[in-house]
């Protein structure tokens, strides 16, 4: 990223100042009008974004549009208005466009900050060729079961794991490349999940995980959404928001400045894109004195160093082009990439993988194999099947679709066993009693339904060595004939190269390192638990120890592949705070990612602060308890050995005192009112 002189913050404020002081009440709250950007075909809707713009009275565009357009636009702006002031052209980040990316549920398995920072690089860059300056994300929600029904769209059960993802989102989308060019990312925890959920650790979720997103990788807008009020009452079925600006505050785009606003105005902003805000109904709110010019000025002031720090001020505008400049191959090197990382091997026992020649012939059994709408989720691009993968590594292989081609796909019995299948199962059952090795294939479901149970019910009478790999957005690790298969892979919405990455993972190209971002339950019961993945060398840890510090606990434990293959290994610490109401369940609190080649061993090292131990009240207060704290290091949540160790008050004293030090306290002041 490029070094800015050490005078910008003090030539910045000074620039946002003047042309503040110099602005009209419309001008100002026309700071804070996004309209959506109007089809080439409606010349009305052009028109009057048109005129608004001439008027002062348009901040950017939002959604998808012409880049000729807003490059039309953009002159009109910094040319043909009283002041010049550019644009804002917003979008929501999808997974890309020429290249699609792995899903968020899928980058979250990846556990991989680096891989998901270089994934928003591309997605950032593609926007930018586009005309794009302000992306509205990464939408950050956590999922509470894998049956969730937008689990590909979450980023897991643990808040920790997914606020490191989402700053390296944030890393990604704001990153200034070698051209110059940059973005502004919105951080938003505004999905209705938060509300929707009940439990009452969901206010604290949502808070820590904007907290250590904001103190790790600080994006240039934030829309916080809705806060439960159960923080005051346990009450959740009433919420509010609030803004975390102003003075010692977050100094970016609080799109919850705005929604206040508009709510004093008579309006309701409360969800993305936070577009049509009236500005006539808002002049009206400051003249009668429902709005302050002091809020006002506040939220304006943001939004013109925004634009200030993207350099549009300095800027002749966008190119009138609709031509990507950007080249795919290097798109497509980054998506396999994420797309390795993001496949899980649930089970591996006995190892029928790697495959080998030792694997014999090898039978595909499924129509997902060769599906090209799975890997993007149904999006309108396609990525590689798992039989376009093989067909590319030349991996010789049979294929017999298992089930009937069912055509009436939104019938709802079509899970049923029907007529046609008996035939189906018979042909693939009589090909897997002669090949060496069966890999079944399973699309988008959340439990086997009644055909896909008899077909692995079959083949699994045939032939034990049967590799199943889930394509769907959901894990599964079904019970097959009173057992578990011996070996699962997931690897659903990859994106793109998603057939190339598992090919590489099923012939040991690419060892596998995945682990899960959220447990499997079962009839009630956890079965495979959060963190759970396999490789294909063997890890294990020595003796786990811990210290107290002045201010900080620090682990330290050793780490040994004991097997005969490099691999990635997550070591992964969790951590359980003092009994009381609400308190007492166990969460992520670090994990660390590490390298090591065969019979190769490295010393583990985690740092534990206040950050870590540290709670959020209900007053919005965070507090460091002292007690006995429960801190446990292992492979897996179910693989992790618990020390007790007590923190006694001198050292929560201290921990509370070196967080304070930071900005953050003063962000969650406002909390205290809500409700």
């Amino acid at each position: 990223m490029a070094r800015r002189p050490t005078d910008y913050a003090a030539e910045r404020e000074r620039f946002v100042e003047d042309l503040l002081a110099i602005m009209s009440v419309e001008e100002k709250v026309g700071q804070l009008a996004l309209e959506r950007a109007p089809d080439p075909a409606d010349t009305d809707a052009i028109d009057r974004v048109r005129d608004q713009l001439r008027r002062g009275q348009l901040s950017g565009l939002v959604g998808p549009g012409s880049p000729a357009e807003f490059a039309t636009l953009q002159s009109m702006a910094i040319e043909e208005t009283r002041l010049g002031i550019p644009l804002l052209y917003a979008a929501t980040p999808g997974r890309g466009e020429a290249v699609i990316m792995p899903s968020p549920f899928a980058l979250a398995a990846s556990w991989a900050p680096e891989v998901v920072e270089r994934a928003a690089r591309i997605v950032a860059a593609e926007a930018r060729d586009r005309g794009k300056n302000w992306l509205l994300g990464p939408s950050v929600a956590l999922s509470t079961s894998h049956t969730d029904k937008d689990l590909s769209a979450s980023w897991g059960a643990s808040g920790l794991l997914a606020r490191c993802l989402a700053s390296a989102t944030v890393r990604g989308l704001q990153f200034e490349d070698q051209e110059g060019g940059s973005m502004l990312a919105c951080l938003r925890v505004d999905n209705p999940s938060w509300t929707g959920r009940r439990g009452a650790h969901l206010p604290a979720d949502q808070l820590r995980l904007v907290a250590g997103v904001l103190r790790e990788s600080p994006p240039a807008s934030i829309a916080l959404g809705r806060i439960a009020s159960s923080l005051d009452n346990g009450d959740q079925s009433t919420s509010a928001t609030f803004a975390i600006g102003g003075p010692g505050g977050f100094e970016g785009i609080d799109l919850a400045e705005w929604t206040e606003i508009a709510k004093a105005a008579g309006q309701d902003l409360t969800g993305a894109p936070y577009a049509d805000i009236s500005v006539a109904a808002v002049v009206a709110a400051v003249a009668d004195g429902r709005v302050t010019p002091l809020q006002l000025d506040d939220a304006v002031r943001k939004v013109l160093g925004a634009k200030y720090d993207l350099g549009l001020f300095r800027s002749a505008g966008p190119e009138e082009t609709e031509t990507p400049k950007r080249s795919a191959a290097g798109a497509r090197t980054v998506a396999l990439d994420a797309a390795r990382h993001a496949i899980i091997l649930l089970r591996n026992d006995p190892a029928l993988l790697p495959l080998s020649i030792d694997s014999g012939e090898i039978l595909v059994v499924g129509q997902a194999a060769g599906d090209r709408s799975l890997p993007t989720g149904g999006l309108p691009q396609e990525g590689a099947s798992l039989i376009d993968g093989f067909d590319t590594r030349e991996l010789a292989h049979n294929f017999v679709p298992g089930l009937a081609l069912r055509r009436d796909q939104a019938g709802s019995s079509s899970g049923d066993l029907i007529d046609a299948d008996h035939m189906a199962i018979g042909m693939a059952s009589e090909a897997a009693r002669r090949a060496g090795t069966v890999i079944v294939t399973l699309g988008e479901t959340s439990t086997l339904t009644a055909a896909q149970q008899t077909l692995l019910e079959a083949l699994y009478a045939v032939n034990r060595s049967i590799v199943l790999i889930t394509l769907g957005a959901r894990p599964l690790d079904p019970d097959i004939s009173g057992a578990k298969l011996p070996c699962i892979i997931h690897a659903g919405q990859l994106g793109s190269m998603s057939g190339h990455a598992i090919t590489d993972v099923l012939t040991g190209e690419f060892a596998p390192c995945g682990r899960l971002p959220i447990p499997l339950v079962d009839r009630g019961r956890v079965g495979l638990t959060f963190g759970h993945g396999l490789n294909y060398s063997e890890f294990g840890l020595g003796q786990t120890t811990t210290e107290l510090g002045h201010d900080r606990l620090v682990v330290s434990t050793v780490l040994h592949n004991v097997g005969g293959h490099e691999g990635t290994e997550t070591v992964q610490l969790y951590l359980r705070r003092p009994g009381g109401r609400g308190q007492e369940r166990t969460e992520l609190a670090d994990f660390q990612r590490v390298l090591l080649g065969g019979g190769e061993t490295r010393q583990i090292l985690f740092e534990v602060g206040g950050n870590q131990l540290g709670r959020f009240e209900r007053d919005g207060r965070f507090v460091i308890d002292p007690g006995t704290y429960e801190v446990s290091v292992g492979l897996s949540e179910d693989r992790a050995h618990a020390i007790e160790i007590a923190v006694p008050q001198a050292v929560a004293d201290a921990m509370g005192k070196a967080r304070a030090s930071e900005p953050l306290p003063a962000l969650f002041g406002k909390l205290r009112s809500v409700g």
